[in-house]
């Protein structure tokens, strides 16, 4: 009997430029959610990102 290898799920990501500490990060999205939620890892500053039908197919970002 064969072994059944599964591969793992990648989970969605976005890049996010932080221009308030000049930091770069990458925010995951929940399973369960269809936004985004970061911080800056410097000053701790939140971002939401939104998904949606109309949205735009870039995946690097620039908060500030």
């Amino acid at each position: 009997m064969p072994e059944s290898r599964s591969t793992p799920r990648r989970r969605p990501y976005i890049g996010v430029h932080f221009e308030c500490c000049n930091v770069y990060t990458r925010i995951y999205r929940r399973a369960d959610q269809n936004e985004y939620r970061g911080r800056c890892p410097v000053c701790l500053r939140p971002v939401r990102i939104r998904v949606g039908p109309d949205g735009t197919p870039t995946r690097f970002l620039r908060a500030w």
